[in-house]
């Protein structure tokens, strides 16, 4: 089953690759494979928390997400909200932005660098919200601490939202005051970074709004508001997908400049390279996904949904940080897979394995 599901997305990639070779030379066939390689990476990790929106979602929305939506939904958010943040953040024509990514990477790559604490500051807040909804488990689901008491404790505290709101407020604040008194208080500096993250708490707050509205009941346009709230999910997923690759590590994915083997390849063949990647990531991380909920493996690893969550909340400490000090690439790379692996580590019926085990060297003696 896991092989069918992985033969379309490994013969799209290495078609691409083939094509690469054959159109644009060895050095796009090598750029686009260490492109492809990351975003599967990515997608891996991705799978986890992207098969934890499944399982909120009834059919026909799930059928559409595991499909379509999570393949539009991650290709539309990294090809088309770097020009929107750079179209806003510079007060430039969108169509100017876009256009400028795709033939000149290098300026857009500067342009995407100074409204880059506006977004991390808007990333963090948001992204921390969204990790909050399982640190403060607003849906009073019940499940089992994966850290223990404290977990426990946080998961019990009365009005979680309220919690979620204030400790959101209270990174954007602190983060604020730090960023200020490093930089004497600079309008320039100080202002993006509150702005960002008021806006990234708003968004969030509007996307439940959005919701809360698709999942209501009494309408005749029921399974398009379905529809509606799957969007809402896609959109939070696409956004740290985003932020893990176009902000922490500082590449914009249509520029193969920091790739090896794309030295010679004009702009509008990096834009190529760059776009066919995050095409192959996506198309992976759906058939994952899709894998993880039809084998209800969050069900069965039961902490693995605690990992994934955890992914989110030092994401989000990682773009506050990152105002203050540079993070280094190596370590938003791996950190995902790290606390992801734990969880599935700690999920595992190692007592069962080992108690098996046991029995049967007792039965053969």
């Amino acid at each position: 089953m896991a092989r069918s599901l992985l033969t379309l997305p490994l013969l799209v990639t290495v078609a691409c690759a083939a094509l690469a070779w054959t159109v644009l030379g060895p050095a796009a066939a090598v750029a686009f494979v260490a492109l492809a390689m990351l975003e599967i990476a990515m997608a891996a990790d991705s799978s986890v928390p992207m098969a934890g929106i499944a399982g909120r979602l009834h059919s026909p929305a799930r059928r559409l997400f595991l499909s379509l939506g999570i393949v539009a939904g991650v290709l539309a958010m990294r090809l088309m909200l770097p020009p929107a943040a750079v179209a806003v953040g510079d007060a430039t024509d969108p169509a100017q932005a876009v256009t400028e990514a795709v033939v000149a990477p290098g300026a857009f790559s500067a342009h995407l660098q100074e409204v880059r604490p506006a977004l991390a500051a808007f990333g963090a807040s948001f992204i921390w919200m969204v990790f909050a909804e399982y640190l403060f488990n607003t849906d009073r689901a019940a499940r089992r601490a994966w850290l223990g008491r404290l977990e426990a404790r946080l998961a019990a505290v009365a009005r979680p939202r309220a919690w979620s709101l204030v400790t959101a407020t209270a990174g954007v604040v602190l983060t604020g005051l730090l960023v200020g008194s490093d930089t004497a208080w600079a309008a320039g500096a100080v202002l993006p970074v509150a702005i960002g993250g008021a806006a990234g708490i708003g968004a969030y707050l509007t996307s439940k709004r959005i919701a809360a509205w698709s999942l209501g009941s009494g309408s005749s346009l029921r399974s398009w508001r379905v529809h509606t709230y799957a969007s809402t999910v896609v959109f939070e997923r696409g956004l740290v997908v985003f932020m893990l690759f176009e902000i922490l590590d500082g590449v914009y994915s249509l520029s193969g400049s920091g790739v090896l083997g794309s030295d010679g390849l004009g702009a509008l063949e990096q834009a190529a390279v760059g776009a066919a990647a995050i095409g192959v990531g996506a198309l992976f991380l759906a058939r994952l996904t899709s894998r993880l909920d039809q084998a209800a493996g969050l069900k069965r690893l039961r902490h693995l949904k605690a990992g994934a969550a955890y992914v989110l909340g030092v994401l989000a400490v990682l773009l506050w940080t990152s105002l203050l000090v540079p993070i280094p690439g190596v370590l938003v790379g791996w950190f995902g897979t790290v606390v992801i692996g734990s969880a599935l580590a700690s999920s595992l019926p190692w007592r069962a394995w080992a108690r098996r085990a046991g029995l049967q060297r007792a039965r053969s003696a």
